[in-house]
């Protein structure tokens, strides 16, 4: 189902289903869906089914790899000259609908539910009209391939593609490439299980958000009034449940060594009503501080109070912490992704590659045990299924760090034992929640493990 997380800084369960219903109302869809709260994680609140309610749409277009037999207002063939509508055929392009091409990362984005934004458009068909029903694919170019000029004429594409659904242009084809921002294409159909359409719904009192993600916040458990360290926070989402769970009755540092990233986030923090947070472009691998003979310990407050802002970006300037810092941690690394979905393409990693990523994630650990507090909590989590980024980082911290302790998550959350074989006992395997894409939860892939430090 399609996980909805509701805000509690500015709304309710109650509110958050009332108002769903009543937009999934109003969509006059052809599918009907069930929207309740979660039976175990109160904030949460799941939409299930997308059944249809009638004989025809979406489940007669799973059965063409694109739109030739969707009734359609068809392009006139006075429209094209004779060559270029031989080619049109020649390359497998619809008859039937003008094409636009988005990008890899917006196009998994739509088969997650969203609509298009004009900067995830790079190529279109000439002649485009607001309001006409277009064909959508999305490139699948290797990342390190030569990127796309934005702006290109089908005719000149050359790249991959998938299809994606049929959509409706919000605007005439200059305007794809003339505007920085806006909706482009308002998806009607795609290629795929029916998602709610839920862009830009309830805005401020609730977010989309994997189901992990959501298990980790409430893994971690923070209390009212505690000082929280979020070392890898963009985008932004399990910092805000933080904030949503302590009813901004707290202190959230949340870090990324981007500066635009962390533009971007406090901007969504703000959305959110999280004043609780303080957003720092901040390296968590270079965040803990040495106290020197002559300096005395400042709590984090004391450091951000003292800190002054920049001129560019009104970010503050803060070069880390000290240690025995924060009551509670949480440490979600960059990872390796494996877990993600949708995916549109995977590109292939070596063993070597798998491992960089590990030690890379050695570098946050070894910052993150001295920050924390004795008796303090950290969540280790990775969106990846690889065993060296997970089970074998919980034994790679029970054994460097023999302050940190393994604790069990809580049973009653969602969430598999730990993979057996790769460093863990019977008992500590039990203690962590690994999800896997394949399995009865239908989630990402994903890890979470909770330690206390003694």
């Amino acid at each position: 189902g399609t996980c909805c997380r509701v805000n509690l800084i500015s709304s309710s369960v109650d509110e958050v289903v009332a108002e769903l219903t009543n937009h999934l109302k109003e969509q006059n869809s052809n599918y009907s869906y069930s929207i309740k709260q979660h039976e175990k994680i109160e904030d949460l609140v799941v939409i299930r089914g997308g059944s249809s309610q009638s004989s025809t749409g979406m489940d007669e277009l799973y059965l063409f790899n694109s739109p030739q037999k969707v009734s359609s207002t068809r392009i006139e063939e006075n429209e094209l000259q004779l060559s270029a509508l031989k080619k049109r055929r020649g390359r497998g392009w619809p008859m039937t609908h003008r094409v636009v091409v988005v990008d890899r990362f917006c196009g998994e984005a739509v088969l997650r539910g969203a609509n298009i934004f004009v900067k995830g458009i790079i190529c279109a068909d000439a002649g485009i009209w607001k309001g006409e029903e277009i064909a959508v694919y999305a490139d699948i170019r290797l990342s390190k391939s030569k990127s796309l000029t934005r702006g290109l004429l089908l005719e000149n594409y050359s790249g991959r593609c998938v299809f994606l659904g049929i959509g409706i242009s919000c605007c005439k084809r200059s305007e794809y490439f003339s505007q920085s921002t806006g909706i482009g294409v308002r998806m009607t159909q795609t290629a795929g299980p029916p998602q709610p359409p839920l862009n830009g719904v309830l805005g401020g009192k609730m977010m989309l958000q994997n189901l992990p993600s959501i298990v980790v916040g409430k893994a971690l458990d923070p209390q009212k009034g505690d000082a929280i360290l979020d070392m890898c926070c963009a985008p932004g989402g399990k910092t805000s449940h933080l904030a949503s769970l302590m009813n901004n009755d707290g202190f959230i540092i949340a870090c990324d060594k981007s500066r635009k990233k962390m533009i971007s986030v406090r901007d969504f923090f703000q959305s959110m009503g999280a004043t609780c947070i303080i957003p720092l472009a901040l390296d968590s691998t270079k965040s803990l501080l040495e106290l020197q003979s002559s300096q005395c310990w400042r709590s984090p407050k004391e450091i951000v109070d003292a800190a002054s802002s920049s001129k560019k970006d009104g970010l503050l300037d803060v070069e880390g912490f000290y240690s025995d810092s924060f009551d509670r941690i949480l440490l979600d690394p960059p990872c390796s992704a494996l877990g993600l979905r949708p995916k549109l393409l995977i590109e292939a990693q070596t063993s070597a590659d798998l491992m960089k990523h590990a030690e890379y994630q050695r570098h946050f650990v070894r910052n993150a045990i001295p920050l924390l507090k004795s008796g303090g909590t950290m969540t280790y989590s990775t969106c990846t299924i690889n065993t060296a980024e997970n089970e074998e980082m919980v034994k790679f911290i029970l054994s460097e760090f023999p302050c940190m302790k393994l604790v069990p998550i809580s049973p009653e959350l969602p969430g598999c034992a730990g993979l057996p074989g790769v460093g863990l006992t019977d008992q500590q395997r039990g203690m962590v929640k690994r999800f896997d894409p394949s399995g009865e939860a239908d989630t990402m892939g994903f890890f979470a493990a909770k330690f206390s430090k003694q």
